[in-house]
């Protein structure tokens, strides 16, 4: 087995957090399922920011694109509003789309992946007829004007459709995916159901089979009375003191997001969560506890998302302040969490007292049809024993196959959590990678994750971390760390792992 050099490395290593991924040699299009990988994480922004009436009054600034890459988004999803900057011929005004490259231009510098997301949804729904025309008329322009761009810009037809919308939506969408496919014919589109991107409405979502450059989206607000509460745009959730976090709960976010992989997998369509998140007049404990569960929710099932929103209201980042809204930004992203979620110094006489499972590389448990596992010992390698899994063919989700561990500690909420394990992929290409998912969760259903991570395999051996914060309790016996590995085709070798608790 692997041997640390010393407990002082051991400790550096377990409570580094996950590097950016390294850029790739960028190419001309991607799979939507790609696509959705490399989304994977993202926030809404600059809808209702002064930015598109007067720049010099934004709120939004360039450097907020680094601040939302190194915070550990991976994607941006920017509302465009674009309807009100039309002149009388349904021309978008160049200030408008000077203000547009400018934001395009700025995201993908700084890593991002764009989503153009046309979110003039109210105006559709009073006046069906005036839409379509305006919103043909938006994406011949933006079509034409971002057919060169790199595959990075996303196009999304119209943000939740509803109401009168409901009825012509699926005309709305062959006529709009026309235009776009004129001029830029492998662009990834994003098309969401009817009923505000509603989940159930995804049997009635009618799409070309023969068009594989579509990821389909859903919003998730529910329950309503809980996300919504004190909205001065939602009369009917008044009452405040609306909490979230029960078994019932749960079970409910888990059974909702079971349908909606069904329906994936069913249609072989890769899925983006395209807003979630609960409003501020809802106590904080709660907002965490929704927020973490939902995005984990989605990451266990291949599921991008983007939360609601930057700025504004629902907020992740306080732009007066210059600062993170730590408590959401940490279930966002536990492994970028502030200061509030990091990991304390130990003295290096104590860091293995705080492991919670058994490192030893026979207690990885291989779960999922068609794969292989088995022990291999090479003296030679720098891991001297580890479990080699192989995958023949990817299966239709990443956690169809996958090895998981058992965490015998217990957990308690507001426990700081460590997860390090030493990992390759089992391939002779030397710039291959594959990103997958691990997860401390529940171990029975509904498996409820308590902390995740996207970590990156190559050739070479590495120490792959993430660290987070138990949003439950969880007792001894009840909780482990699972690698999801249903995407890979090919072999994985896995080395020590370790979980640490190191507390409050």
């Amino acid at each position: 087995m692997f041997k640390f050099k010393t407990l002082s490395g051991l400790l550096v290593m377990l409570c580094a957090l996950l590097a950016p991924v390294i850029a790739m040699a960028q190419p001309t299009s991607f799979t939507a399922e790609a696509q959705t990988q490399t989304m994977r994480r993202g926030v809404n922004i600059i809808g209702y920011d002064p930015i598109w009436s007067d720049p010099a009054k934004a709120r939004f600034q360039q450097k907020h694109f680094k601040i939302i890459k190194d915070g550990g988004f991976d994607a941006v999803r920017v509302n465009l509003h674009a309807f009100g900057h039309m002149d009388g011929n349904n021309r978008l005004k160049p200030a408008y789309l000077k203000t547009l490259d400018g934001v395009v231009k700025g995201a993908l510098d700084a890593g991002l992946t764009v989503i153009l997301d046309q979110h003039n949804f109210n105006e559709c729904a009073k006046d069906v007829p005036a839409c379509r025309v305006k919103l043909k008329a938006f994406w011949t322009q933006i079509s034409e004007v971002y057919k060169d761009a790199p595959p990075q810009v996303v196009f999304e037809i119209l943000n939740e459709p509803n109401m009168a919308v409901d009825a012509a939506w699926n005309d709305m969408v062959a006529e709009n995916l026309a235009i776009i496919r004129a001029t830029n014919p492998t662009r990834n589109v994003i098309i969401g159901p009817q009923s505000w991107n509603s989940l159930d409405q995804l049997p009635n979502l009618k799409l070309p089979q023969d068009d594989r450059h579509i990821i389909v989206t859903f919003h998730y607000y529910t329950p309503m009375e809980f996300t919504h509460q004190g909205a001065s745009w939602a009369p009917a959730f008044t009452q405040l003191g609306v909490r979230w976090g029960t078994k019932g709960d749960r079970d409910q976010l888990e059974a909702n997001f079971d349908k909606v992989a069904a329906w994936s997998k069913a249609n072989n369509r890769p899925i983006l969560l395209g807003e979630f998140g609960a409003y501020d007049k809802a106590d904080m404990a709660s907002r965490v506890a929704y927020t973490a569960a939902v995005a984990r929710a989605a990451e266990a099932r291949g599921f991008a998302w983007a939360y609601w929103q930057f700025d504004s209201d629902f907020v992740v980042y306080d732009v007066p302040a210059d600062s993170w809204n730590a408590p959401i930004h940490g279930a966002l992203i536990p492994e970028k969490a502030s200061a509030s979620a990091a990991v304390p110094a130990k003295e290096e006489d104590d860091i293995l007292k705080y492991l919670i499972n058994s490192p030893k590389v026979s207690g990885w448990a291989v779960y999922g049809e068609g794969q292989t596992h088995a022990l291999r010992q090479d003296k030679s390698s720098v891991v001297k024993s580890a479990l080699r899994v192989t995958v023949p063919a990817a299966r239709p989700n990443p956690w169809d196959i996958g090895a998981a561990v058992a965490l015998n500690g217990n957990i308690n909420k507001g426990d700081k959590l460590v997860f390090a394990v030493m990992a390759r992929l089992d391939s002779a290409e030397p710039t291959a990678k594959a990103q997958i998912t691990a997860i401390i969760q529940q171990n029975e259903a509904p498996y409820t994750g308590i902390v995740s991570g996207q970590i990156t395999l190559t050739p070479q051996w590495e120490t792959l971390s993430f660290a987070g914060i138990a949003p439950a309790d969880y007792p001894a016996g009840k909780a482990n760390v699972s690698l999801h590995l249903g995407h890979i085709k090919g072999g994985v070798e896995l080395g020590p792992v370790y979980v640490l608790n190191m507390g409050q």
